[in-house]
């Protein structure tokens, strides 16, 4: 829906709860995408989101719509239920879906409710559940169309046929051996166009890309993205087929950890978003990672007031303090970025630290060169007239600016190649340590070398 179609929604259930008109809002739902119903949550009072999730005339709308909400408003609504209330919306949600939203209560309540939760559909959540979220295992579905080799193209589609409904995905058909073990796949294509009298093992593809149930979520991600597959088999310890990922569950995954490496890039920690916290936890989450920029404030100005007596002497000089500073951290920042992102997609490697770097620090010598002698230029038209300070040139303040921009460019960008490489190699999340130290770092050097070439030039 797009954000127009979203907000006349919104403002179409805010008229209909302030009415009372239950039954108007619940015909209205009815033609509404659940994942339209979850967005407007965030919109709503808590009060409202719970009212209008009641309002929601099916189980099986309720139970789509509670999966597609955003954490906070899962934990609101989940919240406001009886336990024998969710018991039936998570028994109309797919496997992995329900493990999602039982993995979010409290462990005696998640107990309790699967206490009560009899049958295969309870067991294979209880297996689910036992897998951490962070991993394939713990986003797989159960479900999945597989068949042995021997069996007949005819076989298979008759069985297709009968089974779709309780297939997760039916775009691959996976082949196993008689203990359940992956031995190749083939897609629906091959499959109708293919002689209906020929096995299966004779039209698979045997090379078959899977990954084991504890692989990380972001490494499942990577795979799918880059052979973009529908799908993905996941296989235990024995390469026995237990589960798939589906695309769809990896663009959550796509989704959620874009947001968490641009907030911890940015010092503000976690995954949740900025407007999900109380301004007291927001804050409290940020302010360690400033402490990096205080520190390095602080020593910024030892350097500056140990140069006290060249400030004093050319004043004109703290004029252009900003500039070197923020072209630097701009250089290191762009730096670090890129790098991080092409190690997190799988582009840049660690054993490429060379490389990768020495084109970081020419990138940052042409960029500083070329803004250094424009900088300089800029200075020496500005104060042709003498008046850069007492036994002072404009051309000695022009060479001082051009030489401290660009080696401020060059380490900055050095930095900002070099560092993220370094954590990755050493097993630190490059996004989470990245720009604190790029930033604080780059300015305490940057300011070191404007005024240490000041000086030089001053004595000249």
């Amino acid at each position: 829906m797009s954000g127009t179609a979203g907000k006349i929604l919104v403002e179409s259930i805010l008229r209909l709860l302030r009415r009372n008109a239950d039954k108007h809002l619940a015909r209205m739902l009815r033609r509404v995408h659940a994942a339209d119903i979850a967005a407007a949550f965030v919109q709503l009072s808590p009060t409202d989101a719970i009212r209008l999730f009641r309002i929601i005339p099916d189980i099986e709308l309720q139970g789509q719509t509670l999966s597609e909400a955003d954490p906070e408003s899962q934990r609101n609504i989940l919240g406001a239920l009886r336990d024998d209330e969710l018991l039936e919306i998570v028994k109309s949600l797919s496997a992995d879906d329900a493990a999602d939203i039982i993995a979010l209560l409290p462990d005696e309540r998640s107990a309790a409710l699967l206490e009560n939760w009899k049958g295969d559909d309870a067991n294979e959540v209880d297996t689910l559940l036992a897998y951490d979220e962070d991993t394939a295992g713990g986003i797989m579905s159960p479900h999945v169309f597989a068949l042995s080799g021997p069996t007949t193209c005819r076989e298979a589609i008759e069985t297709l046929q009968a089974s779709h409904e309780d297939i997760e995905m039916a775009f691959y058909l996976y082949v196993v051996n008689e203990h359940g073990q992956l031995i190749g796949i083939c897609n629906l294509r091959q499959l109708v166009v293919s002689d209906p009298g020929r096995s299966l093992e004779s039209i698979m593809i045997s090379e078959v890309v899977s990954v084991r149930t504890g692989t990380d979520q972001g490494e499942v991600a990577r795979l799918v993205a880059k052979y973009n597959f529908l799908a993905l088999p996941v296989v235990d310890e024995s390469n026995k087929l237990v589960g798939l990922v589906t695309v769809d569950d990896v663009i959550d995954v796509i989704q959620a950890k874009h947001t968490e490496d641009l907030l911890s890039m940015a010092g503000a920690g976690g995954i949740d978003l900025d407007e999900q916290l109380t301004p007291f936890d927001s804050a409290r989450r940020r302010m360690p990672w400033l402490a990096a920029s205080f520190i390095a404030g602080i020593g910024s100005m030892f350097v500056i007031n140990s140069f006290e007596s060249v400030l004093s002497q050319i004043a004109v000089l703290a004029a252009f303090i900003p500039i070197t500073l923020g072209m630097g951290g701009n250089v290191g920042t762009q730096a670090a970025t890129i790098v991080t992102r092409g190690l997190a997609l799988g582009r840049v490697q660690t054993s490429q630290f060379m490389r990768v770097l020495g084109r970081e620090v020419l990138v940052g010598l042409i960029a500083g060169a070329t803004y250094g002698l424009l900088l300089g230029l800029f200075a020496a038209a500005v104060f042709r007239g003498g008046n850069a300070g007492e036994g002072w040139s404009a051309w000695q303040l022009a060479g001082t600016v051009s030489i401290s921009v660009a080696c401020s460019m060059t380490i900055a960008a050095t930095l900002g190649g070099a560092v993220p490489l370094f954590f990755a190699k050493i097993g630190i999340d490059p996004a989470v340590a990245t720009n604190p130290i790029v930033t604080t770092t780059t300015d305490l050097v940057g300011v070191t070398i404007y005024f240490v070439v000041g000086r030089a030039f001053f004595h000249l």
